[in-house]
């Protein structure tokens, strides 16, 4: 759709000239039903969240993360958010020798999680956060095990979507974890909280500030809006690491901030510590 959408406005610059296609191709955009906003954003990683192969997480893991961590005798994996286990069985089948942890607070999803999961994944019914305390999760009546389940209800109600339960759930950090189970470095950290990425970081301070996690992977979008959390907050505290945003088959260096990418569409990130020997395959 991309390449062929490419070759049309190039056909219609060449013939019309840069003047007439700026009225040209919006108009036909609008006669067509096109929102070009959209098209621009997934020429730049956003908005692509139909599976893994259009996110750019297939990529991330079977080729980016392959190649840098594959060679690590048993690395530590982390699935923040895991609901029911699609990423942590992506990464088990990548990484056979490594030791993941998978962590969903929501009871119903947990089960399901446990079910789909082999043993090399250890499951954690609890989710992350800046400290340790009871929570509440809120996620939709006729789906329980929703990948849209977040503790920000606000955000549902923003679309007026009423049909809403609370489930009470554990929210541990990751800092406190860590010390509990004497993990002392983390190869790869993956979180998909719905808008509480950055209380995720917040509570693994000790161990981002001692260099102890090599790649983290996050989620930023809508949610941010109402966890009222910036882009540039996440840069902030992750002042010892690189920027990318994942595109289908490829990361884009987002290494320097700019106000202009605060976008809050969906889009998944990567951080990569600065001192880790990374290979990008740009």
């Amino acid at each position: 759709m991309n390449f062929l959408l490419k070759c049309l406005l190039y056909t219609i610059m060449k013939l019309a000239g840069p003047q007439r296609a700026k009225k040209l191709i919006p108009a036909m955009a609008r006669g067509g039903g096109l929102y070009l906003l959209d098209v621009a954003y997934n020429n730049i990683g956003i908005l692509k969240y139909e599976n893994s192969m259009v996110s750019g997480e297939h990529y991330l893991v079977t080729k980016v993360l392959a190649k840098n961590l594959g060679k690590i005798e048993r690395p530590i994996m982390f699935d923040v958010g895991a609901n029911v286990g699609t990423y942590s069985l992506l990464l088990s089948k990548v990484f056979p020798q490594a030791k993941i942890y998978a962590f969903e607070p929501n009871e119903n999803t947990f089960k399901q999680l446990v079910v789909n999961v082999d043993s090399s994944v250890k499951c954690v019914n609890a989710g992350m956060g800046s400290e340790e305390k009871n929570a509440k999760i809120f996620t939709f009546a006729d789906d329980l095990t929703s990948t849209n389940a977040s503790i920000y209800g606000e955000m549902f109600r923003s679309y007026k979507k009423d049909d809403l339960v609370e489930i009470e759930i554990q929210l541990t950090t990751l800092d406190l974890f860590c010390e509990h189970e004497g993990i002392k470095e983390i190869d790869f950290l993956k979180i998909d909280t719905e808008g509480n990425e950055h209380n995720v970081l917040r509570g693994a301070n000790k161990m981002l500030t001692e260099g102890k996690v090599k790649i983290i992977q996050f989620e930023f979008g809508e949610y941010n809006v109402f966890s009222r959390v910036f882009l540039r907050d996440f840069y902030e505290i992750l002042t010892d690491y690189n920027i990318y945003r994942l595109d289908s088959k490829r990361l884009i260096p987002l290494f320097e901030y700019n106000v202009f990418n605060e976008i809050f569409r969906f889009q998944n990130l990567l951080a990569v510590k600065m001192d880790f020997p990374f290979d990008d395959g740009q």
